[in-house]
């Protein structure tokens, strides 16, 4: 799976990256920025946790197309 965060609605809350910091960091961006692409399957469950917490509703998962 491929997860993505939109830079336009993201406001860099950093709540994605404390719930999965290998994943997401904010860094000195104004929004968050996925490190781990594609995203192993054994992490889905952390990934949806942050794509159901982000406020802003500005993570998605993309599906792999096997």
């Amino acid at each position: 799976m491929k997860v993505v965060v939109d830079p336009d609605i993201c406001l860099g809350c950093g709540v994605c990256e404390s719930i999965a910091p290998n994943i997401f960091i904010l860094g000195d961006e104004v929004y968050a920025k996925v490190i781990m692409n594609p995203v192993p399957e054994q992490l889905r469950d952390v990934v949806e946790e942050a794509v159901s917490e982000c406020p802003e509703e500005a993570i998605s998962i993309i599906e792999d197309e096997d």
